[in-house]
């Protein structure tokens, strides 16, 4: 079997691990070790439970996209540029998740974490 469709499978398998982790094993309160951890965050519990509630969800549309994207691009362009590719998006969708709920906390919640009417 050809090394770089390994690695596309091991970047993929990765990904949705993640991706699923997240989904079902959820923190039920603040704590320092798992769930969503920002400043914005972790002002309030209301906050928190959004945070977590969001991050979840866009990080599995992420990993499913990555995922399409991987295949797409082994599919294409193959060869080792293809694993180099999919080590970029996948560094790319992974912190994409931060900002993306950070703007959503934004829009919900005011600056100490209470939210907007």
């Amino acid at each position: 079997m050809d090394i770089i469709l390994l690695g596309h499978a091991g970047f993929m398998l990765c990904s949705f691990v993640v991706a699923m982790a997240v989904r079902f094993f959820k923190p039920g309160k603040i704590n320092p070790l798992l769930g969503y951890r920002t400043p914005l965050a972790m002002k309030s519990e209301e906050a928190w439970r959004e945070a977590n509630r969001y991050s979840t969800r866009i990080q599995v549309w992420l990993s499913l996209s990555f995922c399409m994207l991987a295949a797409a691009s082994y599919l294409l362009i193959g060869g080792i540029t293809s694993f180099y590719l999919c080590s970029f998006l996948l560094a790319v969708t992974s912190i994409s998740v931060i900002p993306i709920t950070e703007y959503h906390l934004r829009q919900e919640f005011d600056s100490n974490g209470k939210r907007l009417s």
